[in-house]
């Protein structure tokens, strides 16, 4: 006969995989997990949009037609735990709530995208609603596609006082209110908002729900220059303000070392003034890594390999709105480096760049 002695790590762990199992439910006629969470999808029901029917919703994505939303979270401080967060009924029927079935002109409704995200800046953050909604118009027996619906829309929780269903459940009724709003232009085939640059709603069949952008620049001062690439992806812009996320490699050549820098969430920020140009606000925080030019002079230690650069770009840019094709800039760069036990250098410069969305 062996006997074992569990030690008290042991019969914790043992505890915590048996209640993790034994945690588990029925609920709705599907296993669930522990951190199962359902929602309620409060539609807007002060908004009339009568005239218009919605005779059917399909839900297309490769999902259960009932999920919204994923998230990490740590129980127990540090064991990482799943959260699925599902709505009560179907996305279709909830999308349709309080919209009339049948009226002058009736649409089918198909849901290519639909995810619920957080998003962490530096000094916040907040969830985003991403959908593609396509719109098709039934003329007599026939049925044909006229537009797509493109949504990123924001919402930042009151602090910590709303949990993750709380958020989830307050963005999705704000969302929706601007959905139907948004329904009301398919009353006429003129909508009241004409500006491409702040619409929802895109007749357009080439506009992609996603583009590569990838960029290339050369930036020069006094007595240093450098050069960088950059790639990231973007969505149609549906607001003349946007913002992206893009990873950022950078080489600087400076009196005394040269630098190949990395960035892992360089920011940009897009003001639009036309179809075709924009304002850039590039924002960069780089971990670098460093080549000293003279080593004996310098004498650096093994921590002065490495540098911290804090770097903003300027620029007018060529780019056309929510279309495929080149990219052109052109600004002013400024840039902090430091490397620790060395002065910190200032450098202000010239930045020229080209690039292309695909």
């Amino acid at each position: 006969m062996r006997i074992i002695f569990t030690t008290g790590k042991s019969l914790l762990a043992t505890f915590i995989i048996t209640l993790s199992i034994g945690g588990s439910y029925d609920c709705y006629g599907q296993k669930l997990l522990p951190d199962t969470i359902f929602v309620d999808f409060v539609n807007d029901s002060l908004i009339s949009v009568e005239g218009i029917g919605i005779q059917e919703v399909k839900d297309i994505r490769n999902e259960d037609p009932r999920f919204v939303r994923y998230e990490t979270k740590n129980k127990f401080l540090f064991i990482p735990v799943d959260q699925e967060i599902y709505l009560k009924k179907p996305l279709p029927d909830e999308l349709s709530s309080g919209i009339p079935k049948t009226g002058e002109r009736n649409y089918q409704l198909i849901i290519d995208k639909f995810e619920v995200v957080k998003k962490s800046r530096r000094f916040s953050s907040s969830i985003l609603l991403t959908a593609d909604i396509e719109v098709y118009k039934y003329l007599k027996d026939t049925i044909c596609f006229i537009g797509t619906y493109i949504y990123d829309h924001q919402y930042i929780p009151a602090g910590k006082k709303e949990n993750v269903k709380e958020s989830t459940e307050n963005l999705l009724s704000q969302w929706h209110t601007e959905f139907k709003l948004d329904l009301l232009d398919l009353k006429s085939d003129f909508p009241e908002n004409s500006d491409p640059s702040e619409q929802n709603y895109f007749t357009d069949p080439d506009i992609k729900s996603l583009y590569m952008n990838a960029q290339a620049g050369m930036f020069t001062g006094y007595n240093w220059w450098g050069l960088q690439g950059e790639v990231f992806f973007s969505r149609p812009e549906t607001s003349r303000k946007s913002r992206y996320t893009a990873g950022i490699l950078r080489y600087n050549n400076n009196e005394d070392y040269e630098s190949y820098a990395v960035g892992k969430r360089s920011e940009h920020y897009y003001f639009r003034r036309s179809d075709r140009w924009l304002f850039d606000l590039d924002m960069n925080f780089l971990l670098g890594f460093c080549k000293w030019k003279d080593v004996e002079t310098d004498d650096p230690t093994l921590y002065q390999i490495i540098d911290f650069e804090l770097s903003s770009i300027q620029s007018i840019t060529y780019n056309k709105s929510n279309k495929k094709g080149l990219l052109m800039k052109a600004g002013i760069v400024e840039n902090l480096m430091y490397v620790i036990d060395k002065q910190p250098k200032l450098q202000v410069g010239i930045y020229a760049g080209l690039g292309y969305k695909f």
